[in-house]
């Protein structure tokens, strides 16, 4: 996986913020960050709406930023929580990233009544 330029939904320069955000200096770790980007990114997507692609939000400039931002906290969450298991109570989403879910929601729904 860490010889592709792509890193599931998202794009070469996007992965790069995500691995700055999550402070991984090394390759070593980019499968991993692939596999929880991808899961998070699918895992947001279908909370705003089932069955929604997360290239869908990553593509619309109005929904994109906080859509990534999500992710990367997402990531970051489970990156720095891997292996905890049951030691530390979590929920499956942050409260800042079901937030974003619930302002996305609105949005993504009014663009379908449009």
């Amino acid at each position: 996986m860490a010889e592709e330029d792509a890193h599931g939904p998202l794009t070469q320069a996007q992965f790069d913020v995500l691995k700055m955000y999550c402070k991984v200096d090394q390759e070593v770790e980019d499968d991993m960050l692939d596999l929880l980007t991808s899961g998070a990114a699918a895992q947001i997507a279908s909370a705003v709406q089932t069955g929604m692609k997360p290239e869908l939000l990553l593509s619309n400039a109005e929904t994109r930023d906080r859509y990534f931002v999500a992710i990367m906290q997402q990531v970051k969450e489970e990156y720095d929580y891997r292996g905890e298991g049951a030691d530390v109570m979590r929920y499956p989403l942050l409260d800042t990233v079901a937030a974003t879910v619930n302002q996305l929601r609105t949005e993504v729904a009014d663009d379908a009544n449009d």
